[in-house]
């Protein structure tokens, strides 16, 4: 894919800070609605106590290397629709759309065959009832149902990000969330109508939210007037470009849940040698660190688009300049956030618990995530950045081989020779693996290697 800066389209507007944040604005504001779903969940869960609490943490995990691989794989479609938008090929958006759609169903109900999986939380904790093992087995199997709708409703994400029209995906990520909130209160604690669920409330409130926010979703983007043009009333007649999505969809999904996976390892895996209260600190730990993560993640999703875009109109320069806009707006915000999170950790964690054993551990490992938000800015903004381009395959296989070098390599290391020193070694070589992702992920998209590469079918 040879093209020049000279043959951009003249409306292409340039490269912006403010045009920037007033497109990915909708996309981070979604992206903080997820999170604070997320921390319902803790919140509502720490109130049954401290076992229910770190009961979450390793489903929680398992579901998001899931939702990972598929979220990056469905990233592409976004990069694909992005392209084609940009190159003027309004037609080929909604087909785009409906394979994304149509593949997202697709890993939805093949992870619900994931369901027998979840006696191995039983075989390594406990399989008496309200025992650890038992707790996760039941929100892990309850939590699977929720996937078709969560990823289809990705894949609808993906097409009003790809045409830059996010608002859409705002407003019924806030229903979602309005519904999130209140299910899962209801359905935990029970009242005068609805019954008490307990520990299986949450993941069934979640469920209900999720399955209603997909249908607001759907119905919009199958009948809405402004998608007409884009052909998105009806499934496409051929699968024209899957193939493409999916040779450059595999390596980012395999990125992804590596990475997810890595996470899982350290966060989880690892920290579970520590005892239930390092746990149940990792399952407060990660759901503060989303909140800096996520909105972070908002602008990196506008990215792919504002690259894919770029690079459909000819203009290899603008999706460059895109890239460090981006770059520099998340470095702010992640590193200023961290601060924040440092300065009022005590207050922080507290919101989600009273037992001091859990708040020291968490309070203690908080440094880490805070040092780690430069590079975490680097990582999440340079990824994206290569994913919308479709250059997916480097990523993948740089971060297969970081994970076993730090996994493998470091995880073991410190399970054997620091766990005297507590959990905060973990988290420690989380900062690690973030320096050197990061890094990587930089380095990468300054060989200018993705500017061979298209796309579009």
């Amino acid at each position: 894919m040879k093209q020049s800066d000279q043959k951009s389209k003249n409306n292409h507007s340039p490269p912006s800070y403010m045009a920037t944040l007033k497109l990915a604005m909708p996309v981070i504001l979604l992206n903080c609605t997820f999170a604070v779903m997320q921390a319902t969940d803790a919140w509502v869960v720490g109130k049954l106590g401290g076992r229910e609490l770190a009961a979450i943490t390793f489903p929680s995990i398992s579901i998001f290397v899931i939702v990972s691989f598929a979220y990056s794989f469905l990233g592409i479609v976004t990069a694909q629709i992005g392209q084609s938008h940009g190159a003027g090929e309004i037609n080929k958006c909604g087909h785009y759309a409906w394979i994304g759609i149509i593949s997202a169903l697709l890993i939805g109900i093949l992870s619900i065959c994931l369901w027998p999986a979840g006696t191995l939380f039983e075989l390594f904790a406990g399989s008496q009832i309200d025992s650890l093992g038992n707790l996760e087995s039941r929100y892990f199997k309850i939590s699977l149902l929720s996937l078709p709708a969560v990823l289809a409703t990705n894949a609808i994400a993906n097409f009003y990000i790809g045409t830059k029209k996010p608002s859409i995906v705002l407003i019924c990520s806030l229903i979602g969330v309005a519904l999130n909130i209140t299910f899962t209160y209801w359905l935990v604690f029970g009242n005068s109508i609805i019954p008490r669920l307990g520990f299986n409330g949450a993941a069934w409130g979640t469920i209900i939210a999720t399955t209603i926010e997909f249908a607001f979703i759907f119905l919009h983007f199958c009948f809405s007037k402004s998608n007409r043009k884009m052909k998105t009333c009806r499934p496409p007649k051929s699968l024209k470009g899957i193939k493409k999505l999916w040779a450059a969809g595999l390596p980012a999904g395999t990125q992804g849940a590596v990475d997810a996976l890595s996470w899982g390892v350290l966060i989880g895996a690892l920290i579970s040698y520590y005892g239930e209260d390092a746990l149940a600190s990792a399952a407060i730990l990660t759901r503060l660190w989303q909140f800096i993560f996520l909105p972070a993640e908002g602008i990196a999703a506008i990215l792919i688009a504002l690259v894919a875009n770029s690079i459909g109109q000819g203009s290899l320069n603008h999706a460059k300049k895109h890239a460090k806009i981006c770059f520099r707006i998340n470095a702010i915000f992640m590193v200023s956030a961290g601060l924040i999170l440092f300065l009022f950790r005590y207050q922080l964690v507290s919101f989600f618990t009273d037992q001091k054993q859990i708040i020291d551990i968490a309070c203690g490992s908080i440094i880490f995530i805070s040092l780690s938000q430069w590079f975490d800015a680097m990582n999440v903004t340079y990824l994206h950045a290569l994913q919308g381009t479709g250059d997916t395959k480097w990523t993948s296989k740089a971060t297969i081989i970081l994970s076993i070098i730090i996994l493998g390599g470091g995880g073991a290391i410190s399970v054997i020779f620091f766990k005297d020193q507590g959990s905060s070694v973990i988290w420690a070589l989380a900062m690690a693996y973030s320096i050197f992702q990061g890094s990587l992920f930089r380095k990468r998209w300054n060989s200018n290697a993705w500017q061979q590469l298209s796309l579009r079918a």
